[in-house]
């Protein structure tokens, strides 16, 4: 098959979305299809071995990096030449905008994936809407596309009321690159680590209030991986709690499992993923996990870690266990194990070329 995938952003420092965008083309190449990815200027070196086509795109004043692409007459040419079976948008911003309208005038089959969970979008453009922008945004698209695909149950079951009826609707959860499936057992000790975007949208303040309890409770060291538009304030509120936290700044995906291993608990108290790849990629390296009672987290970690309410004494007695009792820690490490051997790279390709044919 010839898949021509739009995104706004193809860039590995985009966050989870992207990574996701990321291993679907490159599990689609590996698996012999041809893939056309259509996206703005600024790329990385993970477009180096695709057909890309940058189209025209401005910098989105209201997320940190983020682009958002404009059309050109270059677009039809490249798309008649590539004469795709299907188009893929992802997110239903302008390369969703511009996928439909030249799906429509090429007469091809276009399918949507949303990966934004409605209250993210609200914190960074219409505060006060709860979401509702976001809801009605994707249910226009869905009126507009043959199909669609959400990355979680807790995600579709959100925009559910504002989708069109009787649509084609599948959830298809992403897949962990097989580099996380670490052969080495995570280490039982003082160490918890937060991988996370640091942006509003994931709570860190709560995290660091929570970590300033642990650290009272029992000698721990906290590390957080990633770096974003936060990271000054976060540091300055860490040294106001008295945290002792190591800011290890952007790490190389593949170079995660040896962090994630060489620790002993993965906690991120996100209250609006979707899915929430670093649930699933520390657990497939045998990392328990704690997360809160909100978004996608229940749905993804299931019996590998601790889900809590959002109250900081709660969740800190939860780390605090894994911590202390290393029969415990070793019974959700083992969970976590065989939670996220659900989440393998193979069975998620597998199902979007499924779900490609049942389209066309």
């Amino acid at each position: 098959m010839k898949i021509a995938i739009f995104t706004d952003n193809f860039r590995k420092d985009m966050g989870g979305g992207t990574k996701v965008i990321l291993d679907l083309a490159q599990g689609l190449k590996e698996m012999g299809h041809e893939v056309l990815i259509v996206t703005g200027q600024s790329v990385d070196d993970s477009a180096r071995n695709f057909n890309v086509l940058r189209l025209p795109s401005i910098r989105c004043p209201l997320y940190d990096n983020a682009e958002v692409i404009l059309p050109c007459l270059e677009l039809i040419r490249v798309l008649k030449e590539f004469d795709p079976h299907l188009i893929h948008y992802h997110e239903p911003f302008t390369a969703g905008m511009i996928a439909l309208v030249v799906s429509k005038y090429l007469k091809k089959k276009v399918v949507g994936t949303i990966h934004i969970d409605p209250l993210h979008l609200s914190q960074y453009t219409f505060k006060v809407d709860n979401g509702s922008v976001a809801k009605m945004l994707v249910g226009f698209m869905s009126r507009q596309s043959d199909a669609m695909v959400f990355v979680s149950q807790y995600q579709k079951q959100t925009y559910y009321p504002f989708l069109k009826k009787n649509g084609d609707y599948a959830v298809i959860y992403p897949g962990i690159p097989d580099c996380f499936f670490f052969k080495e057992t995570p280490v039982f000790g003082k160490r918890v680590i937060t991988v996370s975007r640091l942006a509003s949208e994931k709570n860190l303040e709560f995290a660091f209030k929570v970590m300033a309890v642990v650290q009272k409770k029992t000698n721990v060291d906290y590390y957080v991986v990633g770096d974003g538009p936060k990271r000054k304030k976060l540091e300055n509120y860490a040294r106001a709690l008295g945290l002792k936290v190591s800011f290890l700044g952007n790490v190389e995906r593949e170079k995660l499992p040896k962090l994630y291993s060489s620790s002993s608990v993965f906690f991120l108290p996100s209250k609006t993923e979707t899915f929430g790849l670093v649930f699933a990629e520390a657990m497939a390296c045998g990392l328990p996990v704690v997360a809160l009672n909100e978004g996608s987290a229940p749905e993804v970690v299931g019996h590998g870690g601790i889900i809590c309410n959002e109250k900081v004494e709660e969740v800190a007695g939860a780390i605090v266990s894994l911590l202390n009792k290393k029969s415990f820690w070793m019974e959700k490490s083992d969970k976590a194990k065989s939670r996220a051997s659900q989440f393998k790279k193979n069975r998620f390709i597998e199902e979007h070329i499924e779900f490609y044919r049942k389209i066309l």
